[in-house]
């Protein structure tokens, strides 16, 4: 898969990421809008219920008071039908004993209201003079006393129906007629059946005087006016300027998202799952086909590198069987040496590619024991110092550690020495000048292999350590190798739980450092 196809791929993904994000988004936006306006109609049918509870008891209470007044009509009647039978008693007319003289005193003022001048009542009263009630006719004294305690009771109740009649306000105050307690526990109870328990504030508004004349809460008026839901209190009484019932839910936003939490979640947790996923599939694809290059070029440098010394060898070979060639025994031995180098070179890289092979199935088994790193590491500068000097470099020693004995695998450690001193030797174009150090560094040991080679800027240093690849150099290839020892260094490194470093700058060559713990069995 080439570059371009994997980057049409990914702007395609992404725009497809993208128009979901959006067709997403509006969803959800839709489904808010959706949830905020059944919210409102739930709150519009609560008050309504509201409104319907209020008015029947508005209209219980009007049955009451016509149940009063019926009342004492009955009374009155009765009253009347004694007061008859006492005239009767005393030989009075029938028709003198109820007669009455009704009177009404009203007393108004003029007040200067909404730039005009208006006549306001300030008093209404109504009183009944009946015989015996203190202003009889001549005829009137003939009546018993039982006769006159009946008309001063029958004076008593019709003055006081007559005087509520005329007294009470045509048009009632809306405070008069509900109370803020009786439409906070009316509110509560409705929402709660609709299933609504956000937070409110209510109120109630004087149209006619522009007042808030019930709150709540004091000082939510600005709010209630502005954001708060308006209701007209008692729609049916056309005789009364119409007061409003105004509700504000101060965390109604925050209230229908916690609502919709779990479709929110759900929604968002999709969507990542689904960027997730494509942000692995890219990364893999891409991981893919650079591991696809680093095998292509693995394999090509394993077939330079197996090519060369099998065609050493195999050259070696036609020179042994050609007959017209002479063959003294300095010459077959001279050949012999060659095919036997070459041979040992092929078994090296054949054992490296084994290694990497059960590096990678995990089955590598460590053989550890009390070794001692200055020894091992001086073995293998005896064994690589002839290749460096041959270069006209040098490798010297600077061994610090006091403590130089670690439980490892003899084996192993010496690959892992002999990989690095033999990259610093490949990779220092001329002289090279190798130093190796030790030191003793929380409770392990501490071995630095510094070179003055070519050096690894700082996007390849996280890379070197990854299996099969190589610095890019370009199309020069003037370093064979395969890209394993490095991998193999770290992987044997961490197996005996230690750690590996490098530092370096191009240029100014490379420092790699490696600590392994004590660990020492004693015996």
């Amino acid at each position: 898969m080439n570059r371009r196809l994997i980057l049409f791929i990914a702007i395609l993904v992404s725009s497809a990421l993208i128009i979901l994000t959006g067709i997403q988004a509006y969803w959800i936006r839709s489904a808010v809008k959706l949830r905020e306006a059944n919210f409102q109609r739930s709150v519009a049918d609560a008050v309504g219920e509201v409104m319907v509870r209020l008015e029947k008891g508005e209209v219980s209470r009007q049955i009451k008071k016509n149940q009063e007044y019926n009342s004492l009509l009955r009374t009155i009647d009765s009253l009347d039908y004694l007061l008859y039978l006492e005239s009767k008693k005393l030989g009075i007319e029938p028709d003198t004993a109820g007669l009455f003289n009704y009177q009404r005193q009203q007393e108004w003022s003029e007040v200067f209201e909404d730039n005009q001048w208006k006549l306001v009542k300030k008093s209404d009263s109504a009183a009944m003079n009946f015989p015996g009630s203190g202003k009889e006719r001549s005829g009137d004294k003939n009546l018993s006393e039982r006769a006159m305690q009946l008309n001063r009771k029958k004076a008593f109740l019709l003055n006081q129906m007559f005087d509520e009649m005329f007294n009470s306000p045509f048009a009632p105050n809306i405070e008069s007629r509900v109370s803020k307690g009786q439409i906070d526990s009316l509110l509560k109870q409705t929402l709660r059946e609709k299933g609504i328990k956000a937070k409110y504030e209510f109120g109630v508004f004087s149209e006619s005087r522009n007042i808030m004349v019930i709150e709540k809460n004091p000082g939510m008026q600005k709010e209630l006016l502005e954001k708060g839901m308006f209701f007209q209190l008692f729609p049916g009484n056309d005789y009364s300027p119409p007061d409003y019932l105004l509700i504000w839910f101060p965390g109604q936003t925050k209230y229908l998202l916690v609502q919709m939490s779990g479709m929110l979640i759900v929604s968002a947790a999709l969507m990542l799952i689904i960027i997730i996923a494509f942000v692995v599939v890219i990364m893999a694809i891409i991981r893919q086909k650079k591991l696809t290059e680093m095998k292509n070029d693995f394999i090509n440098n394993m077939t330079h590198e197996f090519k060369t010394p099998i065609s050493t060898v195999s050259l070696a070979c036609e020179v042994l069987n050609d007959p017209e060639v002479s063959k003294t025994d300095e010459l077959v031995y001279s050949y012999i040496d060659i095919i036997s180098q070459e041979n040992r070179r092929l078994g090296v890289m054949a054992e490296k590619i084994l290694q990497t092979a059960i590096l990678e199935k995990g089955q590598l088994s460590l053989r550890k024991e009390n070794i001692d790193l200055h020894s091992v590491i001086s073995d293998v500068i005896r064994k690589i110092a002839i290749q460096v000097e041959i270069r006209d470099g040098s490798i010297t020693t600077d061994f610090r550690s006091e403590h130089p004995e670690v439980l490892a695998d003899k084996v192993h450690i010496t690959n892992v020495i002999n990989n690095l001193l033999d990259n610093a030797n490949k990779y220092t174009p001329k002289k090279p000048l190798i130093v190796v150090t030790t030191e003793d560094w929380d409770s392990g040991v501490l071995i630095g292999i510094t070179d003055n080679g070519i050096g690894i800027n700082k996007a390849n240093q996280k890379k070197i350590f990854d299996k099969l690849y190589r610095v890019p150099t370009g199309d020069v290839h003037n370093v064979k190798g395969f890209g394993l020892g490095l991998s193999y260094v770290k992987f044997i490194v961490e197996k005996h739980e230690g750690k590996i470093s490098v530092d370096s700058e191009p240029g100014k060559g490379s420092t790699f450092k490696i600590w392994l713990p004590t660990g020492v069995v004693n015996n």
